[in-house]
């Protein structure tokens, strides 16, 4: 486990693909490295989303049901307000909304995008640790699962279950929200680009989303 623990922290990047259970359940689906890229999806509440991020900038492209959730939620508790959320989704449709990259990344599940915070509290190594659960196959190998801790700091690794100590999944908390884990892709590039500056709004030209309730 702790030679699991000690390649998933080194790796320049990493495909990351499962759920984070927080308060409101998401997927993820990214490539992130260490240089502040990041590419991929996040679904929430039915709706998919795409992410890019580089460096110091961010754009989102919010999914029709993310857009319409934002106009029935502002239907419902802010009426007064839906005018400014309908001017608002239209400028959005179809568009990558443009933020900082540090907004972007606060964003639960989002911010496994930045691989050296994610799992910054994971440890190094462990003095100890113990086979949990059945083997379950990942990309036609199976894998065990190895658990160090309990409750909130309890850390588990998929490992191949033949030899080898390539982590192919990880649970552990990420935050306040339990993360569960696919992981591949290590070390290859992520291919990612800025959005075409005709695709993009500002996020200030969009604000009107962001619906305030008294």
């Amino acid at each position: 486990m702790s030679e699991s623990l000690t390649l998933l922290k080194g790796y320049r990047s990493l495909g990351l693909k499962g759920e984070v259970r927080g308060e409101v359940p998401r997927t993820v689906d990214l490539h992130a490295d260490r240089n502040g890229n990041c590419v991929g999806t996040y679904e929430e509440l039915g709706a998919t989303n795409e992410v890019v991020v580089i460096g110091d900038r961010g754009w989102v492209l919010y999914g029709d049901k993310k857009l319409e959730s934002s106009r029935t939620f502002a239907k419902t508790y802010a009426p007064d307000q839906l005018p400014a959320v309908e001017k608002a989704i239209e400028k959005a449709r179809g568009k990558y909304v443009e933020y900082p990259a540090r907004e972007v990344l606060q964003y639960p599940g989002l911010n496994l995008c930045d691989l050296g915070r994610a799992f910054a509290k994971l440890p190094g190594t462990v003095s100890s640790a113990e086979e949990k659960g059945n083997p379950r196959t990942k990309g036609g190998e199976r894998t065990v699962q190895l658990t160090h801790g309990s409750g909130g700091d309890e850390v588990s690794v998929h490992v191949p279950e033949k030899a080898g100590s390539v982590p192919h999944g990880i649970d552990f908390a990420l935050g306040d929200a339990p993360a569960l884990l696919e992981l591949g892709d290590y070390d290859e590039p992520v291919r990612v680009k800025p959005p075409n500056r005709a695709d993009i709004v500002s996020a200030e030209e969009v604000k009107g989303m962001n619906v305030s309730v008294e």
